[in-house]
């Protein structure tokens, strides 16, 4: 791409890379269009040739299981605030534990932001836009405020027809003084 780009001739580009042992001007033209396409899985999957060297994660596999299990509990979250960031910060941590050595200021991480980025690629991360937006109390329409204060002055005007619980240390069930009594049954979910 970058010869074709200075004027040189599809035929000198190709002796040119037959010289250097490079690929062929025909292999090489394909996987530009791979690159340039975008289908980032498909231009890593060429593979040929194996692996040449070992990895972090081939020295530290404890790591890498401990990275994994790290990332599936952070984007199993609700909230999407989850980073490559995130996890390199986290595989730092682990390798100062696992080593037993103390980092300095001045050190630089152990993996980069990019090599994470990459380590999510092949565990089959993908990286989307988020549609949902945040929900922020206090920015929301009118008329769902509206409508929400309705429906809960509607329990509050009939507190007295309901079984309740009491919001104490020591929960007590309040009989209901008006007839006639009324259950109210809710699903509630509770988060730490």
């Amino acid at each position: 791409m970058s010869l074709k780009r200075f004027g040189v001739s599809w035929n000198d580009c190709n002796g040119f890379l037959r010289d250097s042992g490079s690929l062929k001007a025909r292999t090489a033209h394909k996987w530009s269009e791979i690159f340039v396409s975008g289908d980032f899985d498909e231009f890593q999957g060429e593979n040929r040739g194996g692996k040449h060297n070992a990895e972090f994660y081939d020295y530290f596999p404890e790591i890498e299981n401990d990275a994994k299990q790290f990332t599936l509990e952070r984007c199993s979250q609700k909230s999407a605030d989850f980073t490559a960031v995130d996890l390199t910060n986290f595989i730092d941590v682990k390798y100062y534990e696992m080593a037993n050595l103390t980092k300095n200021a001045d050190d630089v991480l152990i993996r980069s932001v990019s090599s994470c980025r990459l380590d999510l690629r092949r565990c089959g991360a993908r990286f989307k836009d988020n549609t949902q937006r945040p929900y922020f109390e206090g920015h929301e329409r009118s008329d769902v405020v509206e409508h929400r204060q309705q429906f809960i002055n509607h329990f509050l005007d009939r507190k007295d027809y309901y079984y309740r619980v009491s919001n104490d240390n020591k929960p007590v069930w309040t009989l209901p003084t008006q007839n006639p009594p009324c259950i109210l049954l809710c699903k509630c979910f509770l988060r730490n």
